[in-house]
């Protein structure tokens, strides 16, 4: 598997159009910035700040995610090769979050919907690794470092400090898929990998 393969498997097509689309967007706040020069100082002032932070947090988004495929990839060359590896479509469910309630002494959470999205699987005899993205406000993508999950109490040394080894999981087994439940720790619920 080359890297471009797993660029584009990991990297949705849909996503580089929400970034297009944000930044068409910001090119025509740039440009209601620039007539708005003689106008009004104070508001073109604060929408110059504005494209120009939008664009700065669009481009980070960008390289990280580019930067991370790269790693994963010159990480696991190796291993992506080998008869082991799947392109898998998963469903993960991520936590909810809490929001205060206006004029309540309580808190409301806030649930999410699970989410399809692409994973690459790596599996061996002593570990199961996945690679993937999640998406967030509809138009954004933030991929992941790989999650590892020990599957033997042996001691486990990985020379690369950009994953995520998960010692501490549950596995579900049922004909159709496999469920893995994280800890509390790391933001996501559970993963199902289909069979």
């Amino acid at each position: 598997m080359q890297y471009l393969e797993v660029k584009r498997h990991i990297i949705d097509r849909k996503y580089f159009l929400g970034y297009s689309f944000i930044f068409f967007i910001s090119f025509i706040l740039g440009y209601l910035e620039y007539i708005s020069t003689d106008i009004n100082f104070t508001f073109s002032f604060l929408l110059g700040t504005a494209v120009f932070w939008l664009s700065i947090i669009l481009i980070g988004i960008i390289v990280i995610n580019i930067y991370r495929c790269r790693s994963f990839y010159n990480s696991f060359k190796n291993d992506l090769n080998g008869k082991t590896t799947q392109l898998y479509k998963i469903v993960i469910e991520t936590k909810g979050y809490k929001m205060k309630v206006p004029y309540k002494s309580y808190d409301a959470e806030i649930l999410s919907m699970p989410k399809s999205e692409n994973t690459i699987c790596i599996e061996t005899d002593e570990y199961l690794l996945l690679f993937f993205s999640i998406s967030f406000l509809g138009l954004f993508q933030e991929v992941l470092k790989p999650y590892i999950f020990l599957k033997t109490d042996k001691n486990f040394c990985m020379k690369d400090k950009k994953v995520n080894i998960v010692r501490d999981f549950e596995t579900v087994e049922t004909v159709q898929s496999r469920t893995i439940i994280f800890p509390n720790k790391y933001g996501i619920k559970k993963v199902i990998i289909p069979r």
